[in-house]
């Protein structure tokens, strides 16, 4: 329970369906305003529910900070929601539900779980505009068969009339979170705070076109990511940050057509089973949250590498981002982008 709108609905649904619910609001940020955890514990208290916090910033700080700031120092774009979602959130509240003898977990994601043929799989959520399917293609098997989504049915705007319906106000008219949880805006002032903590470093160099031409300077490379156009040097034509070079401190840039690719190669992957896929073009590939679809096929290698080629081009391909898989509406598994 974040104390926002879709986890406290989530929870009142899930009371009203006759659920014996106990609430967990996990602590993941330092500072910042903390003011989510009492309104999560006003709330269940409100529908009478147990609740407690789990003071989680030690474990965020050693391993999705780090990852945050290697991933630019390495040239790419993290995703550490998506990161957090595979390695944390969902472990740890599955865990504690182990601890307290609860047998199965939910959160407020605008998203579905079906079953066929022995295998669980997520669904979108039948709103387009909150459907958060495309963040979990890293949950297992044995995590899908005790996960409930209460809001995967609802559209967000029903979500909020149910909770004012209802008589939570407060929660009815919470904003919506945008980004990742420990940013306030853009990254790079936290980014810079953290490589000066650790005493990197990091000089100027230079931007490049694709041949190596130097077409000006810029601040450092893990301040730029793939597919930015705005911040970089004034030309006479549109340019778009290409590839970065973190050996050689340069960021390339291109006109937008350079940046198309038919293929990308995919690690770390999670799929609910590699026999569901054939040498054919009969999956859909996503490599941003909002409407992007793209037919393609998917070839396996060793070492949980994966290559996706695409039917048509796309554009961006950001190494450290990630892509999601489907078919017939149902998430087939994913990936981060290598």
């Amino acid at each position: 329970m974040s104390g926002g709108t879709d986890s406290s609905v989530a929870a009142i649904l899930l009371k009203e369906q006759g659920y014996e619910v106990t609430g967990i609001t996990f602590r993941f940020r330092e500072g910042g305003d903390e003011s989510f955890v009492n309104d999560a514990r006003e709330l269940a208290d409100r529908i009478g529910i147990p609740h407690f916090v789990y003071d989680a910033r030690d474990i965020f700080r050693e391993n999705i900070i780090p990852y945050f700031v290697d991933e630019y120092l390495g040239g790419r774009t993290p995703f550490p929601c998506v990161k957090c979602n595979n390695e944390l959130k969902w472990k740890l509240i599955i865990d504690e539900a182990d601890r307290l003898g609860i047998d199965f977990v939910a959160m407020g994601h605008y998203a579905g779980i079906t079953q066929q043929n022995g295998l669980y799989f997520v669904t979108p959520g039948v709103d387009p505009d909150k459907d958060q399917s495309f963040f979990l293609w890293g949950l297992t098997q044995d995590q899908l068969s005790r996960i409930v989504f209460p809001l995967g049915a609802f559209h967000k705007k029903d979500i909020r009339a149910l909770a004012a319906e209802k008589g939570f106000a407060k929660a009815a008219e919470k904003k919506d979170s945008l980004g990742a949880c420990f940013l306030d805006g853009d990254y790079r002032p936290f980014l810079k705070e953290k490589l000066d903590s650790a005493g990197i470093v990091i000089q100027k160099g230079n931007f490049t076109d694709e041949n190596g031409q130097i077409l000006g300077t810029h601040q450092g490379y893990p301040y730029y990511t793939v597919g930015q156009r705005h911040g970089l040097v004034y030309l006479n034509r549109k340019v778009y940050v290409k590839e970065i070079k973190p050996d050689k401190n340069e960021v390339v840039l291109a006109p937008l057509s350079a940046l198309y690719k038919n293929s990308f190669s995919i690690f770390k992957t999670n799929f609910a089973d590699k026999k569901l896929f054939s040498n054919e073009f009969d999956s859909i590939v996503k490599i941003r949250y909002r409407k992007q679809n793209h037919l393609c096929k998917v070839t396996f290698h060793e070492n949980d590498y994966a290559t996706i080629e695409t039917l048509e081009p796309l554009e961006a391909i950001a190494p450290g981002q990630t892509a999601a898989l489907y078919r017939d509406g149902k998430v087939l598994g994913g990936g981060f982008i290598v």
